[in-house]
């Protein structure tokens, strides 16, 4: 048997006596009233009872709220509830004696112990996710890029080699001045007689112990870019100038590199063996550009030499170590290494291969680097005679195998970082780098161009009101309208503009960028020049199938060709030219640039005479029609031909002629000194005594390019 209590039976009574007004208000679960209540009285017998629901006041907390991450760790969640980390370590251990395996850690709490802690502390949790990742590393952009190490302490520092760059303008003999201080031949490897890449050589100076690096930069007005990479790469600048030809454009801009870098000059006064030579000449124009020579009351020292005789020689290298002597030059071999790309390329059995100048530290193989968005393992270690190094030192030059993926950039500063991952992380942050500095252009060009819609939009609608319309479609009304107006101009006049697609091919990465630079120039108007593709490294199959279809012409510079290659392009019909000088190579995309464009046609004199008299004739019953009684003074009046009829300098009539008669006889032509009779189509046309008549063949000529880029 199951009775109720005395007690609950006076409160359910009580309960049910209660006048209380309907549920409002929020109510939570574990505070809901029972609506109806069953009181068993007897086994098997219930009586049911209605109680009128109670309101239940929800209650405003004083408690701090505090934004907690929902995998927050023992420092997190302290800096969120604003008390130090002794406290909440006691607060955990008061909860439960197992949470002292938590202090110290990095593990996240659990939601409940979060919960309980926050409730001892008077703290009232609301769980919030953690901000994206993408955005944190915004924040952090600063750790996550790799940059050089700070200077290291002086004890570190040994001596190191200069590193030299032979600088100046074309044909004035630097590749020449090298050879005779490494004793080599250069010159002869030369195409054309014009350096044409950077080149990096260690030298060993006769009769000294000291050991230079140097750089060899080209002097074509197309290789300006090198020309810079190459003073900010370097220590001592040797301006070599002509004495028989003086300081020239790429002289003038040699200096302002120099200057710009900073780095010391040291001029050498070439072919002082000719005997047109002028050294004081060269002295005084050089001084125009405040390059004031020791000998004439200024700091920078001056060598009269002769590359090609060797005279001197001497004398210029130790120049070069007096100065590199003064500047004290130092680095560290410990530490990560640190060099510059000098130049890049893509090599048969290595992949991509650059070649660098170790500035800091030493180089490995197995040390991992990055260059701009490129990285890589060292796989090989080569010198500029394809020898095999154990390591490269400060001021050492040396060719790397191994890069993925890219080729780093000539000019690119080059840094070794700990490991792989490392690497990975850096070139993907600069990758995102670029990518939005990319999207901040575009986004600032598309506005750009929405407000130039705009603008136009407004003046169109302007159109519309002036009219009286003030409904309907801008678009639809003028910019259509307009629109089909210029699509009937276009149409009635058709002028195709002529096309020419290339790809280049080319040996390094430093040439390819002359080229395109010199490409970035073209300004005709006549012919449209078309870049399908360019790299590094021979062309291959895809190539040829890309050039097949697009119609596109492959120049190749300083690449071989296979012969299958050669072979797949005859039979696809692609023309693949290869050339071993930059300006032949320009010539010829000239003369195919000129080829594309239609030949125009000129007016071209062939004979002259004047008008004797006039004559009016009647044609069968007709109106009379007058007739120009002519002598030609020169050349042939052909029927076939136009003739321009002068009045002083006005033009009275340009066009042909029906028909010319010679003594009565109808004739095709007529010579010097033979009186004729001219009889035009427009028989309104009068003539008069001293008229002067002009004769003129068409004559189709070729058109020519009206692109001329600097230097060639």
């Amino acid at each position: 048997m199951y009775r109720i209590l005395t007690s609950q039976r006076r409160l359910l009574f009580a309960i049910s006596q209660a006048n209380l007004p309907p549920i409002s208000g929020n109510v939570f679960p574990h505070e809901r009233p029972f609506h109806t209540s069953y009181i068993q009285l007897k086994k098997g017998r219930t009586r049911k009872k209605y109680i009128d629901p109670v309101i239940v006041k929800q209650v405003k907390t004083s408690k701090k709220v505090a934004d907690i991450y929902d995998d927050a760790n023992m420092a997190e969640l302290a800096t969120a509830i604003g008390v130090d980390i002794d406290a909440l370590s006691d607060s955990l251990i008061e909860l439960d004696e197992d949470n002292v395996k938590l202090l110290g850690s990095a593990t996240s709490l659990d939601r409940k112990t979060v919960l309980d802690v926050c409730s001892i502390h008077g703290i009232k949790p609301r769980f919030v996710y953690r901000p994206n990742e993408e955005k944190l590393m915004k924040k952090l952009s600063d750790e996550a890029d790799a940059f050089p190490q700070p200077p290291p302490p002086p004890s570190e520092l040994v001596r190191r080699a200069p590193v030299v760059t032979i600088m100046g303008h074309v044909d004035h003999g630097k590749t020449t001045l090298l050879d005779a201080l490494r004793s080599s031949s250069i010159v002869s490897t030369e195409f054309g007689g014009i350096t044409q890449h950077i080149g990096a050589f260690s030298v060993q100076l006769p009769g000294t112990k000291s050991r230079v690096t140097f750089l060899d930069t080209p002097g074509h007005a197309a290789f300006k870019a090198m020309r810079e990479r190459g003073a900010r790469a370097t220590d001592i600048v040797v301006l070599v100038v002509a004495a028989d030809d003086g300081v020239n454009e790429q002289t003038v801009e040699s200096i302002k590199y120099a200057r710009e870098a900073g780095v010391p000059i040291v001029v050498a006064i070439n072919k002082c063996d000719k005997p047109q030579a002028d050294p004081a000449k060269t002295r005084r124009d050089l001084m125009q550009h405040d390059i004031v020579v020791e000998d004439m009351g200024g700091d920078i020292q001056v060598v009269e030499i002769s590359a090609l005789q060797g005279t001197n020689i001497k004398a210029l290298q130790e120049a070069l170590i007096l100065q590199a002597e003064l500047m004290d030059l130092k680095s560290t071999p410990k530490g990560l290494s640190e060099g510059v790309v000098i130049e890049s390329t893509t090599a048969q059995g290595l992949g991509k291969v650059c070649t660098m100048v170790v500035q800091r530290g030493t180089v490995k193989r197995g040390s991992v680097l990055v260059a701009g968005t490129a990285w890589g393992r060292v796989r090989s270690l080569t010198d500029e005679h394809n020898k095999t190094l154990k390591e490269a030192g400060p001021s050492t030059p040396a060719r790397i195998s191994g890069w993925r993926e890219n080729l780093p950039p000539p000019g690119e500063a080059i840094l070794e970082v700990e490991s792989e991952q490392r690497a990975q992380e850096v070139i993907e942050f600069r990758r995102r780098r670029i990518m939005d500095e990319r999207a901040e252009k575009d986004r600032d060009v598309i506005e750009a161009r929405r407000s130039e819609e705009r603008e136009i939009y407004l003046q169109n609608r302007q159109k519309l009101l002036n009219k009286g319309m003030r409904y309907g479609s801008t678009y639809h009304h003028v910019v259509m309208k307009e629109a089909k107006k210029r699509a009937m101009e276009a149409t009635s006049e058709p002028t195709e503009k002529p096309v020419l697609r290339v790809i280049i091919r080319s040996d390094v990465d430093g040439t390819l960028e002359a080229l395109l630079n010199v490409l970035d120039t073209y300004d005709s108007q006549l012919c449209d020049l078309q870049i399908v593709d360019f790299g590094v490294g021979a062309p291959i199959d895809n190539h040829i199938e890309l050039a097949a279809e697009t119609n596109a012409v492959i120049y190749c510079f300083n690449t071989p060709i296979s012969a299958g290659i050669r072979t797949l392009a005859n039979s696809k019909d692609v023309t693949v030219e290869q050339f071993n000088v930059i300006y032949r190579l320009i010539d010829a995309l000239k003369d195919k640039l000129s080829s594309q464009i239609p030949p125009k046609t000129e007016l071209k004199q062939v004979g002259e005479g004047h008008v004797l008299k006039e004559f009016l004739i009647t044609d069968r019953g007709k109106k009379k029609q007058p007739i120009a009684g002519c002598l030609v003074d020169w050349g042939v009046f052909k029927k076939t031909s136009i003739f321009r009829v002068l009045r002083g300098s006005e033009i009275v009539y340009e066009g042909p002629v029906e028909s010319l008669k010679c003594e009565n006889e109808f004739v095709s032509q007529a010579k010097t000194n033979t009186e004729v009779g001219v009889f035009l189509s427009d028989k309104n046309i009068r003539f008069k005594e001293d008229d002067t008549i002009e004769v003129l063949d068409k004559e189709t000529v070729p058109q020519v390019i009206d692109w001329h880029p600097a230097g060639f």
